[in-house]
């Protein structure tokens, strides 16, 4: 079975990082169709991958009732791709007889990554509690702390639905990526009359950071990830749909509810700068820095759209 698809890279990170492409549910439903004497153990499917003229063999990785392709650092590295870059991906499933050789490969092969642990219950933050204002009335050195200088946002600095065709995490860098945030956001401008995002304080600490503008600010979005536009009819260059592209919580105050208090606060953001609607595209089976369904609708949003079964719209008119 031959089968080609589009997808993000995303980093798990485990004893060492992993980073995987996710199948679509159409072609996922069309491998799991596939013969059982091809798979491996704990379902995993022995497939040839290929990006552009780079092919290797590989495994297909069981993850929510779909797959997921994992992206070894030998493929990866020289192809300069990093958590964020949209890649297109043909796989090839190949047969396998059941026997002695491809049991040992099976009991070699790294088990799937685990669900994240949901931790200890932390006291929750209320709204009245953080001060919220636009990104231009903060300091850059705010933002700089809620990014931190470790794990995905100091690597992206919210720049992954930016970025121009070609552009990576590795061929730009995380000094440019920051430069066009502290630009975007216009930090330490008061008087300016755009920005891209919100900061939550807690006791005069930044603690959050939420990406919200115009739709079509993020070309990215509209570019290469299907999700907005599934089964709907959407002019991708509506200036007057604002969406939530990314959250971020500082290291230190997660799991506390700011994520819920900045959703709420990019709703109100949204309406008063005369945006027509707002949109979001959280997961539904695990926390990411698209938030989650809940807080979306605790803001006033209604599901409008899903386009997969781990993926939906959530939206509001004004």
């Amino acid at each position: 079975m031959d089968l080609e698809f589009s997808g993000e890279i995303w980093e798990w990170r485990g004893p060492a990082p992993y980073h995987f492409v996710t199948v679509p549910e159409e072609e996922s439903l069309s491998l799991r169709e596939s013969p059982a004497g091809a798979s491996y153990g704990w379902g995993m499917l022995p497939v040839r991958a290929r990006i552009g003229s780079t092919e290797w063999s590989t495994s297909l990785w069981p993850k929510d009732g779909g797959y997921v392709v994992p992206l070894k650092d030998a493929v990866r590295k020289p192809l300069r791709l990093g958590p964020g870059d949209a890649v297109t991906i043909q796989v090839t499933t190949v047969d396998q007889p059941n026997g002695r050789r491809q049991r040992k490969a099976a009991a070699r092969r790294p088990s799937p990554p685990p669900a994240r642990p949901g931790g200890r219950k932390r006291p929750q933050v209320t709204d009245e509690q953080l001060t919220i204002v636009p990104a231009n009335k903060a300091t850059w050195q705010d933002l700089e702390a809620i990014f931190g200088s470790s794990g995905d946002p100091s690597r992206c600095w919210c720049q992954r639905y930016k970025m121009l065709p070609r552009e990576t995490w590795a061929s730009v860098g995380p000094e440019q990526l920051a430069a066009r945030l502290r630009e975007q956001t216009a930090c330490g401008h008061p008087e300016s009359k755009a920005t891209s995002g919100l900061v939550a304080y807690l006791d005069d600490e930044p603690v959050g950071w939420c990406a919200v503008d115009p739709r079509p600010a993020n070309p990215r979005l509209l570019r290469n990830v299907p999700v907005p536009w599934v089964g709907r009819t959407e002019d991708k260059n509506d200036n007057s749909v604002w969406a939530v592209t990314c959250l971020v919580t500082r290291a230190g105050f997660r799991r506390r509810g700011i994520s819920r208090s900045l959703a709420r606060a990019a709703v109100d953001l949204a309406r008063r700068r005369g945006a027509g609607a707002l949109e979001a595209y959280p997961h539904l089976t695990e926390p990411s820095h698209l938030g989650t369904a809940s807080m979306f609708a605790a803001a006033g949003m209604a599901e409008v759209s899903r386009p997969t079964k781990n993926r939906v719209v959530m939206r509001i008119d004004f």
